[in-house]
């Protein structure tokens, strides 16, 4: 394929209106701040019915989670707990909790769990997952996992996160998330959000976890493109989850 040399002027010119331009000069990424409070706060009927539905990529991550046979499972970020119902469709004896930064949405989640499903739902940051643990009475969980929640968060909150996982987790981390496959795939993320109103938190997530102790190995799985919709951003198509990162502990 044809390609313009990096130094030819059209090449140059291209990089200076992209750089300097009015998007990235006048159009920022909100602080995580802005993003926390905004989850934290969301109080909208509709906007829980549409997280409480469920989906093929629900199950499909529940019907994982389920075949690693653990006892107890605990999400980061549930919401209403949508993923929770789905994993208890697929197993009814696995214990099940949840921690929630919006309040409103654990007691909108709670009065709508289905009958028969123990899910709990818990109210916290998941930079506290062991506070809120210690608070509730459970001492670990055999599976700690995140969907589409782990990108809404900076890289402060998600360290804290991490670090409390790999303290409490027994078996398995997973992270169904926007995951970066390549180093320029990575930083183009990483760009994006910083120049444009972006919450999400590009990762490489086995980056971030096979070199920490306790980690046997670390599996990144496609999400099947069938069950992986596309959503649009003006012209801009995007999937907020590619990869599941199922981190197996020792």
């Amino acid at each position: 394929m044809f390609r313009l040399p990096s130094f030819h002027p059209k090449v140059l010119l291209w990089r200076a209106a992209t750089n300097i331009g009015p998007l990235p000069v006048l159009v920022r990424a909100r602080e995580s701040a802005v993003w926390q409070d905004f989850w934290r706060t969301e109080t909208s009927e509709a906007a829980f019915l549409d997280y409480a539905k469920n989906t093929p990529l629900r199950d499909w991550l529940a019907n994982y989670c389920a075949a690693l046979q653990p006892e107890s499972v605990v999400e980061l970020g549930p919401n209403v707990g949508a993923n929770l119902q789905a994993i208890w469709r697929a197993d009814r004896n696995i214990k099940l909790y949840g921690v929630e930064l919006n309040d409103h949405a654990v007691k909108w989640g709670m009065q709508h769990m289905p009958d028969g499903c123990g899910a709990k739902l818990m109210a916290g940051s998941m930079a506290d997952v062991g506070g809120v643990f210690e608070r509730n009475g459970i001492d670990g969980a055999d599976v700690i996992f995140s969907c589409g929640a782990t990108m809404h968060v900076n890289d402060d909150i998600f360290a804290a996160a991490k670090q409390q996982a790999l303290k409490l987790a027994r078996k398995a981390i997973i992270h169904v998330e926007y995951n970066a496959w390549t180093p320029a795939e990575l930083q183009n993320g990483r760009n994006w959000r910083s120049s444009f109103l972006s919450d999400r938190w590009v990762r490489d997530y086995v980056a971030e976890y096979e070199s920490m102790p306790g980690v046997s190995r670390v599996d990144c799985i496609r999400i099947p493109p069938e069950i992986n919709v596309a959503r649009n951003i003006g012209r801009l198509w995007i999937n907020d989850m590619t990869a599941m990162i199922v981190v197996h502990r020792t």
